[in-house]
C-alpha cells in the first residue's frame, strides 16, 4: 500500500491526533490514520482493489460541502478512505495502486484549525492473513 497523498500521517494538531489508537478531542480513540494534504491535491488508490460505493461521512453538507469518500475493497480487506471529491471515472470499477481516483477536500472546514488531510480507515480484513496455520 501507498500513501493515497504522497505525504506522511498528521501528527498532532488543536484537534487530536492523526495517529491511528491515538486520543482524540472529546475522549474519543482514533480508528484510522490521517494522510496529509493540500486541499485539490490529487488522491491516489492506495492499493489495487474495487470501489464498491462512495460513502458520506456526515448526513448532511457542511458549510455548503458535502464530504465524500470511497469504500475499496482488496482481496483480503475493505476500507474507506474520506474528505475527497471522487472522480467519476472510478465509481464501481476495478482500481490500480496508484491510480488517481479523487481531488482531496478541506476539512478545516469543519474543524477549525485542523491539518487538512485524507482518512484511511479499515471497514473489514481477513484474519486469516495474521493466523499461522499448523
Amino acid at each position: 500500500m501507498i500513501s493515497p497523498t504522497g505525504h506522511g500521517i498528521r501528527y498532532q494538531d488543536e484537534h487530536g491526533f492523526g495517529l491511528y489508537g491515538k486520543p482524540r478531542v472529546g475522549g474519543k480513540t482514533h480508528k484510522g490514520a490521517d494522510f496529509i494534504c493540500v486541499p485539490g491535491q490529487e488522491v491516489v488508490a492506495p492499493s489495487d482493489g474495487r470501489v464498491v460505493r462512495i460513502k458520506m461521512p456526515y448526513g448532511e453538507p457542511v458549510n455548503g460541502v458535502w464530504f465524500s469518500g470511497l469504500l475499496i475493497q482488496a482481496s483480503d480487506y475493505e476500507y474507506t478512505l474520506f474528505y475527497f471529491e471522487p472522480i467519476k471515472e472510478v465509481l464501481m470499477t476495478t482500481i490500480k495502486e496508484g491510480q488517481l481516483i479523487g481531488i482531496a477536500q478541506d476539512i478545516s472546514i469543519k474543524y477549525p484549525g485542523i491539518i487538512p488531510h485524507v482518512h484511511m480507515q479499515f471497514d473489514s480484513i481477513n484474519p486469516e492473513l495474521f493466523i499461522r496455520l499448523p
